[in-house]
C-alpha cells in the first residue's frame, strides 16, 4: 500500500449536493461503498474481508460488481439486505447460486420506468481489461460496472433531474462509458495494477466523460494523489478518502 499517501489524514464519507438532494458516499473499503440520499441506501460490493460494515446500513438495494473475492460476498449480502431488497448481480454471480432471488443483469441494460428498482433507475456499464497481458483479469461481458439514477422516471434521467453516481467496478477504460456514463454527478474509478488502471489512466478516462465529481477507489497499492493531480485544471472536483481505515 501506499502509506505516503496518509489514509489516516482522509475522511471517510463525503457529502455531494445534487438534484434531489445531497448524496453521502462511505468509503467501507476498497470496493465497497455505500450511497444515500434521502431515505434510499444503496450499497455496492460489499465484502466483510475488505470493508469496516460495521458502519454500513441496511440496504435498500445491494449490486455486485464481478465474481472476484473483493467484490462478491455472499454472506455480507445476507447481513445488509433488507427483507424483500434487490440484488443486483451480472449472470456469472448469479450463476454462483449463493444469493436468494437476485436480479440479473446483462450489460448494457437499463431498468427504469416501471422496471426500476424501489425508484432507482440502474444502468450496467461493461467493465472489464482491455490491454492485452491483463485480459485473463477481466473478460469481457462477465462483469459490470453501474450508473444509479435516484428516480424511478427516465424523463428525469434525460433531463438531469437525478442525482447519478457511477461505480465502475473492475474494469479499464472502455468505449461504453461514453455511452452509459454522461452528466452524472459523482464517479468512482478503480486504479490498481495490474488488475484495473495506473492513477493517469483513470485520470485520462474520467476525462471522457466528465463528472462533476470524481472518486478513486479500489486503489490498494497505488497513490490516489497522482490522480487528483492529473485531473487539475480540468474541471472535475477529485474527493480523496480512506478506503483502508480497517487495515
Amino acid at each position: 500500500m501506499a502509506a505516503a499517501v496518509g489514509y489516516a489524514q482522509m475522511p471517510t464519507t463525503t457529502t455531494v449536493e445534487a438534484p434531489g438532494g445531497a448524496l453521502t458516499i462511505t468509503a467501507l473499503g476498497h470496493a465497497s461503498v455505500q450511497i444515500e440520499q434521502g431515505n434510499k441506501v444503496v450499497i455496492v460490493d460489499p465484502v466483510t474481508m475488505m470493508a469496516d460494515l460495521s458502519r454500513a446500513k441496511p440496504a435498500d438495494l445491494i449490486l455486485a460488481t464481478d465474481i472476484h473475492g473483493d467484490h462478491y460476498d455472499p454472506a455480507a449480502v445476507a447481513k445488509l439486505r433488507k427483507p424483500e431488497a434487490p440484488v443486483v448481480v451480472p449472470q456469472a454471480v448469479a450463476d454462483m447460486k449463493q444469493i436468494p432471488n437476485p436480479t440479473v443483469m446483462q450489460n448494457n441494460q437499463m431498468r427504469t420506468n416501471e422496471q426500476s428498482l424501489v425508484g432507482i433507475t440502474v444502468i450496467s456499464v461493461p467493465a472489464y481489461n482491455v490491454t492485452e497481458n491483463r485480459l485473463q483479469y477481466h473478460p469481457r461481458g462477465r462483469g459490470q460496472g453501474y450508473v444509479l439514477a435516484f428516480s424511478d422516471k427516465l424523463a428525469d434521467v434525460r433531463q438531469l433531474r437525478a442525482a447519478q453516481v457511477y461505480i465502475a467496478g473492475d474494469t479499464e477504460c472502455v468505449p461504453a462509458m461514453t455511452t452509459w456514463v454522461t452528466n452524472v454527478n459523482v464517479a468512482l474509478m478503480p486504479m490498481n495494477l495490474p488488475y484495473t488502471m495506473t492513477p493517469a489512466d483513470a485520470a485520462t478516462c474520467v476525462k471522457g466523460f466528465k463528472p462533476k465529481v470524481a472518486i478513486p477507489y479500489h486503489y490498494m497499492g497505488q497513490n490516489p494523489q497522482e490522480f487528483a493531480d492529473a485531473l487539475k485544471g480540468s474541471g472535475i472536483e477529485v474527493r480523496l478518502l480512506n478506503w483502508y481505515s480497517k487495515s
